[in-house]
């Protein structure tokens, strides 16, 4: 049952609503409606191949959503975000016409954004109402059941490394739920989350040993004056550009901080002679650390300015020599693991990246769109500090690190769409008990 909210005085002498880890409203919720919350998150969690890679969640999601937005009522925060999903795949719709994209390739592209609204909207609509024990329940459905099918089927990069190419990111899941459900105390969190990352550290997986350790910290300090100053910006005129900036500075200190520490990558002794390799060449580089793993950005770049308006289409095809400009650019940067020049037969734009992989395929707008998006999960997220589990704060920083780091991806997109439909549905249900409480 959820526990009621009470009042606490913030470090400004305000009022704001605190909760445990439930969402503030909803009635008890029965073992059988948890079950098949359960039963849903797994079968949610379930890829087919159909066009591209879908997973069943998509699809059930989009019926949802559809039907919700037949009764042409929409929130204004959805219905910002539903005005940026329609400038995206139109601009993607011109892009793969300048650039004579195959129609299977074109389809895909266009109709991404789209499936990628509709999840978020489904969702959080959905669980903005009832007990906040149905979001857990459902998490921990479609974490098993990505543990099932990763077992049944595993990719060849998982043979080689079962934790960092399978099983970590469930297992996060799994744990965050629980510390959530159970309303864990800071140090049963601290324990878990440390010895999480201590595994993925082990396993050569570090954005998982090191995401969840800054969303700890923050976690920790949820309540110092230096995160209250950060959740007044919400509230000031220009504030969200001054939360960019904070996001900007935060990078820039832990690429230089980690850059320092991973120098010395051989002395650890307990990463294997090619991780250790690898991450002293990328610290020491002109990159540093973060972008040295990521150094697809030098290329994305210029990709991008040479069709800033509307990118090189769905896929972006390498047409201009863009792979081996980028082998170059790294080797002369001390980014590259072998002391030679690599050649690859790679036929698509390197891009590894939301962000730079919307400007590359549908230019200035694509990026605009997760620009957008950033700013306003990051609002969301600061907006709820005091209320929120870990499982938002850990979230929020995989999030943050997708949009500049990873591919967006079947898996990747399904995954962004499962955190960013419960952010929106835990901002949107604490709102609805703090309007309650003053009537």
């Amino acid at each position: 049952m959820a526990r009621t909210a009470y009042p606490l005085t913030d470090s400004e002498g305000g009022q704001t609503m605190q909760t445990t880890s439930t969402l503030p409203i909803g009635a008890r919720t029965s073992h059988s409606a948890m079950l098949l919350y359960l039963g849903l998150g797994a079968l949610c969690a379930i890829k087919v191949n159909v066009i591209g890679e879908v997973y069943v969640g998509e699809f059930l999601a989009a019926a949802y959503a559809l039907a919700m937005l037949s009764t042409l009522r929409i929130e204004r925060a959805y219905a910002s975000f539903l005005g940026l999903t329609l400038m995206w795949a139109f601009a993607q719709a011109l892009s793969d016409l300048s650039n004579g994209t195959p129609l299977n390739s074109s389809i895909k592209g266009v109709l991404a954004p789209g499936v990628f609204f509709l999840t978020v909207f489904a969702i959080g609509t959905h669980f903005s109402q009832g007990s906040s024990k149905r979001i857990w329940y459902f998490l921990i459905g479609a974490a098993l059941s990505e543990i099932v099918n990763l077992s049944r089927a595993p990719s060849e990069e998982m043979l080689f490394n079962p934790w960092k190419w399978g099983y970590a990111m469930p297992v996060l899941m799994l744990l965050l739920c629980y510390l959530s459900m159970a309303r864990a105390g800071a140090l049963r969190i601290a324990l878990c989350i440390i010895a999480y990352c201590a595994v993925s550290a082990v396993f050569d997986f570090r954005s998982a040993a090191g995401l969840p350790l800054l969303a700890l910290a923050i976690y920790l300090l949820r309540r110092s004056s230096v995160v209250a100053w950060i959740r007044s910006l919400t509230n000031t005129r220009g504030g969200i550009p001054l939360l960019f900036g904070v996001l900007v500075l935060v990078i820039a200190s832990l690429n230089a901080l980690f850059s320092m520490i991973f120098a010395h990558a051989g002395e650890f002794g307990f990463l294997t002679p090619e991780a250790a390799h690898k991450y002293t060449v990328q610290a020491t580089s002109d990159l540093g650390i973060l972008f040295g793993g990521r150094s697809e950005i030098l290329i994305s770049v210029r990709a991008f300015l040479d069709a800033p308006l509307l990118g090189h289409g769905s896929w972006a095809v390498d047409r201009n020599g863009y792979q081996d400009a980028y082998s170059v650019m790294v080797y002369q940067m001390g980014a590259a693991l072998d002391d030679k020049i690599v050649v690859t037969d790679d036929t698509l734009i390197p891009a590894h990246s939301f962000l730079m992989g919307a400007l590359i395929w549908s230019g200035i707008v694509g990026g605009l769109y997760w620009i957008c998006m950033l700013a306003r999960t990051l609002w969301l997220f600061v907006r709820n500090m005091p209320t929120m589990p870990i499982f938002f704060y850990v979230g929020t920083a995989q999030f943050v690190w997708d949009v500049f780091f990873s591919p967006f991806s079947a898996d990747h997109r399904w995954e962004s769409a499962m955190f960013l439909g419960m952010l929106f549905a835990w901002h949107h249900a604490s709102r609805y008990r703090q309007l309650r409480s003053v009537r």
